[in-house]
């Protein structure tokens, strides 16, 4: 089979190019022996990047390919990526869909951690997906993703990554953490956003399917509470091989591989269903202590805008639907104290205390002449272009709210440009809550989420079933058509 000659793959990415990254253990691998409706009519605008060589049929690593079976791996056989390919060209005639597979049977998720991977296969150097690892993937499966993606993205764009594992980590409490961090760590080194690359997570074999680890679909539904931008991936009634307890038959997986298609489809003809809305919750006032180990947003009420953490660094001040969005570096602030007054550290959207490099991510001011503010530290000051510039004069007024003077510079802070300015600005420190009417606006608004009165979402208004779906959902409370309702 020839390499398939991508246009525009000396000049700039095809933005009409989809890509999706595919990984896990067997299921994503393909367990399930092709038949001959599988063979040989595949719309060659559905392509495979070769992420190892193939000997038959003959591949190259690193050459893209019309995705025909075996898509993941020599060893691989029909899977979910094919009928996803196939659907998601079927239902985009004018865009091709290219997937990045790297999957190994029987892995455990930490063998995708960038940072735990070379542990644990040297503890188990004798495991068959050990042995995977080696022969194919350079026993670095996640190396191989990051350097396969970013040969993908000279020719076309990522917009989404597609997961199906659990059943060698069955039921661990930890395993949605772990995807977590292995998603954020895929976006970053890839430079990309979580808004413009969701996961997509399928189930494992349900118990009456004949599953052997439905149990772990208990931690895959969390998902959606863990990452914003996470999705469940139904298995419901889908049939296993009848052999194992572990792995889905050959129209189990055909099925599979539509549903993933169908859930990415629907986010992306539908993104505000899937959005989360944030408003302030309680408003701090008063002295210094009222910030005291609290995360907090700062927003200019009058303007309705909000301080961020942008992609590139620099502070970002912008409307509070942008700036709380779930992509930004972060959008709360910690206070600390420091010399001279306090320092501000910037809180990622999960909380954590963000780090740049190695570094601090103080909020920091430029000289007056300066262009901007920052989120880092540089040489060792926690300013950027004078020693001062981040020990803020934080002040509170009765009525008015809270200011922020530069110290170094004594002048107030008003926008992402430098503290340059002689009058105070104020603003509202706050925390934030979920906007449950961003639910309900959902539900109202009569174009193109004229549907969403079919869906379930959860307390923190992310979209997570049908109605349809309801006796499969785990035991929780949930929103639906505007109202909490708990499932038993």
């Amino acid at each position: 089979m020839l390499a398939v000659t991508l246009q525009g793959a000396r000049g700039q990415a095809d933005p009409d190019f989809y890509i999706y990254i595919c990984f896990g253990q067997s299921n994503m691998e393909g367990n399930a022996q092709w038949e001959a409706q599988d063979v040989g009519n595949v719309d060659p605008r559905f392509q495979m990047l070769a992420t190892c060589n193939f000997d038959n049929p003959k591949r190259t690593l690193g050459n893209w390919y019309t995705a025909e079976c075996p898509i993941v791996s020599p060893v691989g056989k029909l899977g979910p990526s094919d009928y996803f390919g196939r659907t998601m060209v079927k239902e985009l005639p004018d865009k091709r869909v290219g997937v990045i597979a790297v999957a190994m049977g029987g892995s455990p998720i930490e063998m995708f951690d960038k940072d735990l991977y070379q542990k644990k296969l040297k503890d188990n150097p004798n495991e068959w997906w050990a042995q995977l690892a080696n022969r194919y993937y350079g026993g670095n499966p996640y190396g191989r993703i990051i350097e396969m993606a970013k040969k993908a993205q000279e020719v076309g764009v990522i917009k989404g990554i597609l997961l199906h594992q659990g059943e060698s980590n069955n039921g661990d409490p930890n395993w949605p953490a772990m995807v977590k961090k292995i998603y954020k760590d895929m976006l970053r080194d890839l430079g990309l956003r979580a808004s413009d690359v969701h996961l997509f997570v399928g189930e494992t074999e349900h118990e009456e399917m004949g599953g052997g680890c439905s149990w772990h679909n208990t931690v895959v539904a969390k998902i959606p509470e863990v990452i914003p931008t996470g999705h469940v991936v139904s298995a419901e009634g889908i049939p296993g091989n009848g052999t194992d307890p572990w792995h889905f038959s050959a129209e189990g997986y055909r099925t599979l591989g539509k549903r993933y298609a169908e859930k990415v489809l629907d986010v992306m003809n539908n993104p505000d269903a899937y959005t989360k809305y944030w408003t302030i919750d309680e408003r701090l006032t008063g002295s210094l202590s009222a910030l005291t180990n609290k995360n907090f947003a700062i927003v200019n009420e009058a303007e309705g805008k909000a301080f961020y953490g942008s992609y590139g660094q620099d502070l970002g001040y912008d409307d509070c639907k942008n700036a709380f969005d779930v992509s930004n570096e972060g959008y709360l602030f910690k206070i600390g104290r420091i010399t001279g007054g306090r320092s501000l550290r910037l809180v990622t959207p999960d909380e954590e205390v963000y780090e740049i490099s190695g570094g601090v991510g103080y909020l920091n001011s430029q000289d007056v002449a300066g262009n901007c503010c920052f989120i880092q530290e540089l040489n060792g000051q926690r300013g950027y272009d004078i020693p001062d510039g981040a020990v803020w004069d934080i002040q509170y007024v009765d009525g008015k709210g809270w200011s922020l003077r530069n110290v170094g510079t004594g002048k107030y802070l008003k926008d992402a440009s430098p503290a340059k300015y002689d009058e105070p600005t104020y603003f509202t420190f706050c925390t934030l809550a979920p906007a449950t009417s961003g639910i309900q606006e959902l539900t109202e608004k009569p174009a193109a989420r004229r549907q969403s009165g079919e869906y379930v979402y959860n307390l923190q208004g992310v979209r997570v079933a049908k109605k349809t779906d309801w006796n499969s959902l785990p035991r929780g409370i949930y929103i639906v058509d505007g109202k909490k309702v708990m499932t038993k």
